[in-house]
């Protein structure tokens, strides 16, 4: 065909040239080393650069092109429109681009350069495909925006010549969406190289250099959420922030930033059919969208067909998920579209999030329908899906984060959404906010009385007993005898569902262990825990074994609490994630349990990140004894007076705000021991003698607590030398009707220091002894060490008598002699954490997810955003928070009330 007269070609359409080349650019650009040297050192046949607009594709390529160029390598380009005169000219222009690179073809210049009418499409392959063959070196076709002309013409064009040409030749496609080009066989031979939007947005460190010199104008880790390393929003921000000192917050940037409106309206929006815009503008009202979803919110049943064809045509839409079935906005095109779709028309809002937050809930998604809900300005219709997905129940389910929501609600009428009441209730009882938590309680059981309930809903009688009797614990109140018959009835009814059948022998256990009877608390624990695990109801699971095991805890029966209290961490742990109340309040009764046995560091070391979560939600008495006890003793043991005593000032603290009058009578009395236990006996025994005996109704929710106190004071008596007979002996009355291993341990110890004061050494040697005994059945060394300042008297009695001892008990009596207490004093606690921590709200939503147990992925696909994004602002916690795991993050940011 070089022989055709040039006079054919004449008065025909020319090429435009400036589509041969890259462009020019006149703003500063970063050059992508990373991706650059992937693309360009790559043996690929095919390379696809497939990415929404504003991606950099075209930048990303043209850098491509330059370093070719350096290399010597023979590069072709062409730039697509999309008028339909150059739909027609696509062979011509490939050909134009191939000869302006200098390879051989059977066509003239200037028959190329007048774009080559009539020329048959085979014709058109076969001359570039030996034109690829004839080039002796590498050569490389650079295909921009392949989308604005793609067909199955074109397809079918590029299929042929990728299948013949020379493997020294590529071609490199960039479009916004999935080429339909036949890729399989390609990716099978190793002959694709496929980059995807994930693959070429900006990394973290190269957005921060890109936009470098407006940086410090605005939070970074708030910058990289909202921008999710999208370059065109990037540059549109480095503009905008051009012109301002400083920004506090990125929200409604599209709002704010008309320029970012106006790149998303005409590059993104305006080119869909009315169809995709509607189905797009209704489903941004979701943080994520399924098949599911989008079918109930727009009330289609295409949504798949939807979902999948914007995620090919790469519309700023990513899968959250392998499987294809939750996908995400990008957060500034959702931004876009909510704003357009709210504008006037806050009746179909509220319709589409009632739509939203009723799928949501009969998939039992409870966090994200409860957030719809939230957003609907139809109180009623709202606490109507909250009601119908259970209420209260959801935190059985799902875990007490659940409720939060819950709590943002204003206080709803009494007995008009009952279990969303409960709900509120449940909430702030495990909060510490005992007297709002009562209030709501006695309003709902003034609307819908018990009695009468059981007739009508039994099931909602049962659930109100519930939270009654729960809250009771909280605020340290002996079980109603009332209740006692009415939750055997409910016990007795064979129609409750499996949830409520659990709740009621876990309410059972509670009850048996109010009123002392740890044979029952046993019996209903241990059927609680079986049902729980058959019906998977984890919340209900970790709280059985915690009182089983504090059951068994105060019976002295150390080793098997030890074991419930494990079981309850590794429930706790695994379902509800670390930093998460129950596993704050599992770690607190472990660690318990652990000081007592003697393992004080590992059990501080528990404790540390545990105690300001149990200070912030769901201690109660036992627990808060537990935690303020171990932290102290171990402050006692390294010689840390001021310390404990600040802790035992702590737990006062805690007393006085939750209105737990017994817990404080505990701490101060658990801080005479340990002022004994570092032979401060005249201060002890003045704080004794302000104290007085516990009364009756301290004593009637524990029979131990004048136990208690008597060994403190004998314990001062006999530090003092004096030795009161008849005391003693009404006090090992006393002891021995309470059934505590724990308490026999001490009497022991007390008789043996009884002994040693009046010089009968072998009787000291001798109970001594059997106090050892007695602690070695359940590794309650801990319980010695609590006698501190009375141990040396105790041991000198022994000295002469080690020869009764067994071996191993010789070694303890060696050790202890050893480890005679000794009080630095003067020395300051441990300060308090910085109080000028700012965080940002967005991290606030991040911390939150942490406590709840999330993980990255499920926090991403939560929030809406990439997994990469979530870790940039754990990152980002971490540092402002000065800590290094999860579990002390949550504790820091509970301390500083961020969460």
């Amino acid at each position: 065909m070089d022989g055709t007269p040039p006079n054919l070609w004449h008065d025909r359409p020319m090429l435009i040239q400036t589509k041969l080349a890259p462009p020019n650019r006149s703003i500063d650009v970063l050059w992508r080393d990373a991706l650059v040297e992937r693309i360009t050192t790559s043996a690929k046949q095919l390379v696809v650069v497939s990415a929404p607009a504003g991606y950099g594709k075209t930048t990303l390529l043209s850098q491509c092109h330059a370093q070719w160029r350096r290399e010597d390598v023979a590069v072709a380009w062409y730039s697509v429109d999309d008028s339909k005169f150059e739909a027609d000219q696509f062979f011509a222009y490939l050909m134009a681009a191939l000869s302006r690179a200098g390879l051989p073809l059977p066509y003239s210049r200037e028959a190329i350069d007048a774009g080559l009418p009539g020329l048959a499409v085979e014709a058109a392959a076969r001359a570039i495909v030996l034109a690829l063959e004839a080039s002796e070196e590498p050569v490389r076709l650079i295909i921009d925006d392949y989308h604005r002309i793609a067909s199955p013409k074109t397809n079918l064009f590029l299929e042929y010549v990728i299948e013949r040409m020379p493997s020294h030749a590529a071609i490199v496609i960039a479009l916004r969406g999935i080429p339909e080009i036949a890729l399989a066989s390609l990716r099978l031979n190793g002959q694709l190289l496929q980059l995807e939007q994930r693959d070429i947005r900006f990394s973290d460190s190269e957005a921060r250099a890109f936009i470098s010199d407006q940086s410090g104008k605005v939070d970074w880790s708030e910058l990289i959420d909202r921008t999710q390393g999208w370059p065109a929003a990037l540059q549109l921000l480095r503009l905008w922030l051009a012109g301002r000192d400083h920004v506090d917050t990125l929200d409604h940037l599209t709002r704010r930033s008309t320029d970012l409106a106006d790149y998303l309206a005409e590059q993104v929006f305006s080119r869909l059919s009315e169809d995709t815009q509607q189905f797009l503008l209704e489903t941004s009202i979701a943080q994520r969208i399924s098949k599911g979803l989008g079918d109930a919110i727009t009330g289609r049943d295409d949504s798949a067909q939807m979902l999948d064809q914007l995620r090919r045509q790469n519309l700023l839409i990513a899968p959250l998920d392998e499987e294809g079935v939750w996908y995400r906005f990008h957060p500034l095109l959702r931004e876009f579209l909510y704003d357009a779709l709210a504008q006037g028309r806050q009746a179909r809002l509220d319709d589409l999030h009632l739509r939203a937050a009723n799928w949501l809930a009969a998939e039992n998604l409870l966090p994200e329908a409860l957030a719809h809900a939230a957003l609907v300005s139809d109180h009623a219709a709202a606490l109507g899906i909250i009601e119908a997905a259970g209420g209260w129940r959801m935190a059985i389910r799902g875990g007490l984060a659940l409720l939060r929501h819950l709590d943002d609600l204003d206080h709803v009428t009494p007995g008009e959404f009952p279990r969303v009441t409960l709900g509120q209730a449940y909430y702030a009882a495990q909060h510490g906010r005992l007297i709002e938590a009562r209030s709501l309680l006695n309003g709902l059981l003034e609307a819908r009385p018990i009695e009468s309930l059981e007739e009508t809903d039994p099931a909602l009688a049962c659930e109100i007993l519930c939270n009654h009797l729960v809250t009771l614990i909280y605020e340290d109140r002996c079980f109603p005898s009332d209740c006692l018959p009415i939750l055997e009835r409910q016990l007795a009814n064979g129609s409750h569902d499996p949830t409520l059948r659990v709740l009621l022998h876990h309410l059972s256990c509670l009850a048996s262990f109010d009123r002392g009877d740890d044979l029952w608390c046993r019996v209903h624990g241990e059927k609680a825990c079986k049902l729980a695990r058959l019906h998977q109801l984890p919340l209900l699971e970790v709280y059985a074994y915690q009182y089983l095991g504090l059951s068994q805890l105060r019976t002295g029966r150390r080793r098997e609490a030890e074991l419930y209290f494990r079981r309850s961490l590794e429930q706790a742990t695994r379902h509800f994630g670390e930093g998460s109340p129950q596993v704050a309040v599992a770690i607190a009764l472990l660690a318990y349990t652990l000081y007592l046995s003697g393992d004080l560091s590992t059990a501080t070391d528990l404790l540390e990140s545990a105690l300001p979560v149990i200070e912030a939600t769901e201690g109660w008495h036992e627990v808060f004894v537990a935690a303020y006890a171990t932290q102290a003793w171990f402050s006692i043991r390294t010689g840390n007076l001021i310390q404990a005593e600040q802790i035992m000032q702590r737990g006062r603290e805690t007393s006085d705000r939750r209105n737990l009058p017994r817990l404080r009578y505990q701490l101060d009395l658990l801080q005479t021991r340990m002022l004994l236990s570092v032979g401060d006996v005249d201060r002890a025994m003045q704080m004794l003698d302000e104290l007085g005996p516990p009364c009756a109704l301290f004593r009637k929710r524990d029979r131990r607590l004048s136990c208690d106190y008597g060994i403190a004071m004998m314990a001062g008596l006999l530090q003092r030398g004096v030795s009161d007979g008849a005391a003693m002996a009404s006090l090992e009355a006393e002891t021995a009707d309470a059934g505590s291993v724990g308490l026999d341990i001490e009497m022991h110890i007390l008789r043996a220091a009884a002994s040693a004061v009046a010089d009968r050494r072998m009787d000291a040697a001798h109970a001594f002894r059997l106090a050892l005994e007695t602690t070695e059945s359940e590794g309650l060394i801990g319980v010695v060490s609590q006698f501190g300042a009375l141990l040396p008297i105790v041991l000198a009695a022994c000295e002469g008598a080690l020869h009764i001892f067994e071996p191993a008990q010789r070694t303890v009596v060696a050790r202890l002699m050893q480890n005679s207490p000794v009080v630095r004093r003067g020395m300051s606690a441990v300060p308090p954490p910085a109080s000028d921590v700012v965080v940002t709200p967005r991290e606030v939503d991040v911390l939150r997810a942490l406590a709840d147990g999330l993980s990255s992925k499920e926090m991403a696909r939560t929030l809406g955003v990439a997994e990469s994004t979530i870790k940039t602002h754990r990152i980002n916690i971490y540092r402002k928070l000065d800590v290094a795991t999860r579990s002390r993050a949550i504790a820091a940011a509970r301390n500083l009330r961020l969460i």
